[in-house]
């Protein structure tokens, strides 16, 4: 499209565009004369009247190819332009092959110029500053797609080797299907939400469902939300109601991106089974899955509704317990899930297993370098070709053979467990149990009541609990130490919070389950303040889940839950990767009660306090049917049954550590993939780029700001002259952000930006899909530039149409390609750096600007047409490259996955049906190269 004042003579019904006034749509001139002319401008329903010397208006007229709309609304592809009495009329085909004349006098009022050229032709300007912002978002988005860590970076999450590895391994897969295995405290939970985020972030998947026990959907609430910046969509029974009642020909599950709820909602209610399973989904993640229970012939309904839909779904991450704690034959059901046709046998699994120990011994030797005898021989011999066999008394040699004999496991690509004890740096637990008289109605038959008296006191039982008075007792012993107490319920922390502030002056936080996520974050933040916050945070047990405070040491645990697992719960918000010291663990208990009992069957029964406890949940199921009344009236019977826990976790640790696969452990991290990632995260967290564009975008677009001294706060709020209605990813009501890593995995209260941080990502999407920065025309003071010399810089992007989870973008050697023309057309690209131009360029005044467009619009249009060219004559060159990096890739990972499935049956058909058919979409996409204009300047001397 071009446009111009000079060239045209103003007539009757022409179209012009007003340079000041775009929101009033295509005009057309109604009268005209010597000395003014008017316009109608129908869209808005506006007259103006312009002196015709000087008025602020561009001629529209289309080009041959370009797309029109008429007053009807129908849209027409320019096949030529011819002229009557200075009135345009255009030859036109619609999609049909239709054709047409069309006179300009119909063209539709509604005119979105986006194209750089037409947009910098019609005087439709942007300021030096949108366009700096443009560039750098072009050149950012070419290398952000080029990082070795993306959709990595975003998540407020420590640098813990081992979960980025395994988040990486896995989402870089098509259609991942792995089991978590992870021993307690390791992070199953934030693998799998590196692994959606990632998936999102690449493309990969789009649409994830989540499928969690009633307990702890508000802990992945949280840690999707706070952690991720994933809003997944909570679906409990009231929600799916209202949206069935509302369109009940609607699907419910269709109307949000990651879906949330209960495994326990679909299987008590079939009819919103079926509405899920008849969704299309991308990923399912199933946590607590060794809580589907199997059997050969009698399966349960939870594990038959999860079997439907991973069969349904090509993705399917598994969140499970160690699968040595739970037996082969749960293990064996849980692989069943993610791959029927290969674990379809259970005594077949069985002998598999059996006969690759002895490659676990082999293992083992070749890590801790032991030495190499005839037995461990002939098993690497059986396993290994004979050229990795030569060099086993090297380090180098040994690696090669480990790392072959890890393509070569089983199950080793399908499942992921790490321990602690091959992690390391966990802190020390030390349990401080602290007796208390038993009140004078302690005895009582009633087991609830005595394990949790206060559920069932008087509403002022604080006043007398002997409890209450240590706790006191132990907060002014600790000063200024961060405490956290949890207990069974939100009324018992609510009593307490009251008591410790109103009549002890202790300042107090507290967290129950009918907080919001604001308050929440609140409560958390004012915890966490080192000079002026709480002493304690006293939580419920339903509302402390998803948040960890490894910024204190001492928990104190004020009764005592009756399940294991929910213990651990408890005092895993402390112990937790990151928590530098000891955790003390306060343990109060009514002496001689059934407190006490409880107390002692963790502590010296199962060793719960002091470590984690694997066999918890054996010997549980073990005495459960025994417990209560052991509990209830102790004696014998109770020291007994202690006896019996005890000696039965001996012997399961026994046959846990017996069982230990080694090799899978080591599969679980490798240390040198993990150290890389690490490297590269923290490489992209200390680029000073992210913080440069984000505060000059957050000027440029009238965002108001407000900078803090501590660790590189911004207050953010939305802004009274905005650019945009919504500036992305901001608050309606104002955000607190930092760009510190470290310093907001204690504040959860502020935001972690980055560059996948919806606000960043919005606003390269911004500067990608809209016309925000394209055209500028700037001055340029330059002694060795001669006055009234004209530049001309544009920058293409080159553009394939394929869905974002190829991939095909990190295949072009540039996406970005920049041009720099003089008004001769002479091609300085090459002389004149665009970040040596960029320094030396100033802002003209808009009407300067604007007459500078008009009077050189022949040169104008010669350059954009030169530079165009130019950029297309580059194609070529850039899709050969591209499509040999692309088919090299796919074809060596191709090439080894087949390699590896004659050794290896867990690698799956369907995976390598996956990754052929990618590298044709690939190949496709890649020959349809384009170089889309994003931005162009005008640069003139002054």
């Amino acid at each position: 499209m071009s446009q111009s004042v000079s060239v045209f003579t103003p007539a009757m019904g022409q179209r012009w565009i007003s340079d000041s006034e775009t929101e009033l749509g295509l005009g057309v001139i109604v009268e005209t004369d010597a000395r003014s002319l008017t316009v109608l401008f129908p869209k808005s329903d506006e007259t103006r009247v312009y002196a015709r010397n000087n008025a602020p208006l561009s001629r529209i007229r289309f080009a041959e190819g370009d797309t029109v709309t008429d007053v009807g609304g129908q849209q027409w592809t320019v096949q030529e332009v011819e002229e009557q009495r200075g009135v345009l009329r255009y030859q036109v085909q619609n999609n049909a092959g239709e054709t047409s004349t069309l006179n300009e006098t119909r063209l539709s009022a509604e005119i979105h110029l986006a194209r750089p050229q037409e947009r910098l032709l019609a005087s439709q300007l942007d300021s030096i500053e949108l366009f700096n912002l443009r560039v750098q978002a072009l050149l950012q988005q070419e290398k952000l797609a080029q990082s070795p860590v993306q959709g990595l970076v975003g998540p407020r999450l420590g640098r813990v080797p081992h979960q980025f590895y395994i988040a990486h391994d896995v989402g870089l897969r098509q259609q991942p299907r792995v089991l978590l295995g992870d021993e307690v405290g390791l992070g199953k939970t934030i693998e799998a939400g590196l692994i959606i985020h990632h998936q999102l972030q690449t493309g990969r998947a789009r649409r994830i469902l989540i499928l969690v026990p009633e307990n702890l959907q508000y802990q992945w609430l949280v840690e999707m939300r706070r952690r991720f910046n994933m809003n997944a969509a909570l679906f409990d029974l009231e929600r799916c109601a209202a949206l069935k009642e509302s369109d009940e020909s609607e699907n419910p599950f269709e109307t949000e991106q990651i879906v949330l709820m209960a495994l326990e909602l679909l299987v008590d209610h079939p009819d919103l089974a079926d509405f899920v399973g008849s969704a299309s989904w991308d990923l399912l993640v199933v946590d607590e899955a060794h809580h589907l229970e199997w059997a050969q012939d009698d399966p349960s309904e939870s594990y038959e509704l999860v079997e439907l839909l991973a069969e349904k779904i090509p993705g399917v991450l598994l969140l499970t317990a160690t699968p040595e704690h739970l037996g082969v034959a749960s293990h064996f059901a849980r692989l069943r899930l993610l791959d029927p046709a290969r674990y379809h046998d259970l005594e077949q699994f069985i002998a598999e297993e059996e006969a690759f120990a002895s490659v676990a011994i082999a293992a083992d030797a070749l890590m801790c370098g032991k030495a190499i005898d005839d037995v461990t021989l002939e098993v690497l011999e059986e396993k290994l070709p004979a050229d990795l066999l030569s060099n086993l008394d090297t380090e180098e040699g040994r690696q090669a053979a480990l790392t072959a004999l890890l393509d070569r496991h089983g199950v080793g690509r399908v499942l992921f467990r790490n321990t602690r004890e091959a992690i390391g740096g966990f802190p020390e637990r030390r349990c401080l149990p602290a007796p208390l008289p038993a009140p004078e109605n302690a005895a009582t038959n009633e087991l609830r009541i005595a394990l949790y008296p206060e559920m069932h006191g008087d509403e002022d039982w604080c006043e007398g609990d002997a409890r209450v008075e240590w706790l006191i007792t132990l907060l002014k012993s600790l000063k200024r130490e961060k405490v956290l107490l949890i207990c069974r319920s939100s009324p018992v922390a609510l009593a307490l919070e009251d008591h410790l502030r109103l009549k002890e002056g202790i300042r107090t936080s507290v967290f129950h389950e009918a907080m919001s996520l604001l308050e929440r974050d609140r409560a958390a933040a004012y915890f966490a303040d080192e000079d002026y916050g709480a002493q304690i945070l006293i939580c419920s047990e339903i509302g402390s889940e998803g948040r960890n405070f490894q910024f204190a040491h001492h928990l104190v645990l004020f009764d005592l839950p009756a399940d294991p697992e929910l213990l651990e719960q408890r005092i895993g918000r402390l112990d937790r990767i990151g928590q530098r010291e000891t955790i003390k663990l306060h343990v109060p208990y009514f002496a001689g009660t059934a407190q006490e009992r409880l107390f002692r069957w963790y502590h010296e029964g199962l060793d719960a306090f002091e470590s984690i406890s694997p066999t918890a949940r054996t010997i549980l199921e073990a005495q459960r049917s025994r417990l209560p009344d052991a509990l209830r009236h102790g004696g014998d019977k109770f020291e007994s049954l202690l006896s019996e826990a005890r000696e039965l976790r001996n012997e399961l640790v026994a046959e846990l550590e017996k069982g230990r696969d080694r090799l899978i452990e080591l599969n679980s991290c490798r240390t040198d993939v993990a150290a890389s990632l690490i490297k590269a995260i923290d490489a992209q967290d200390a680029d000073p780029a992210l913080a440069n564009f984000l505060e000059r975008s957050w000027s440029a677009f009238g965002v108001d700001q407000e900078e803090q001294q501590e660790a590189h706060l911004h207050i953010l709020r939305p802004g009274d002259h905005q650019l945009l209605d919504g500036f992305p990813g901001l608050d309606p009501d104002g955000m607190t952000v930092s760009l510190d890593r470290d310093y907001t995995l204690s504040r959860e209260d502020v935001h972690f930006l980055t560059w996948e941080h919806p606000m960043a990502q919005g606003l390269l999407d911004l500067f990608r899909s809209q016309e925000y920065g394209n055209a500028n025309v700037a001055l340029i003071r330059n002694k060795g530039i001669k006055p009234g010399t004209m530049l001309l810089e544009l920058f293409f992007r080159m553009e394939t149409i394929a869905p974002k989870g190829l991939g095909v973008d990190a295949s072009l050697p540039s996406q970005t390609l920049r041009i720099l023309l003089d008004q001769d057309g002479r091609d300085l690209s090459a002389r004149v750096a665009h970040d040596v131009l960029v320094k030396q360029l100033q802002s003209l005044e808009r009407g300067v600007a604007r007459q500078v467009v008009k009077s050189q619009q022949g040169i104008l249009e010669k350059l954009l047409e030169k530079a165009a060219k130019e950029a297309e004559s580059q194609v070529p060159a850039v899709r050969a490259t591209a499509l040999q990096h692309w088919q090299q890739q796919n074809h060596a990972e191709i090439s080894r996955l087949k390699a590896l499935a004659a050794v290896n049956p867990a690698i799956r058909p369907a995976e390598i049906r996956a990754l052929e058919q990618r590298l044709l979409m690939g190949e496709a996409a890649l020959e349809d190269l384009r170089a889309v204009a994003h931005a162009v300047r005008v640069i003139v001397a002054g």
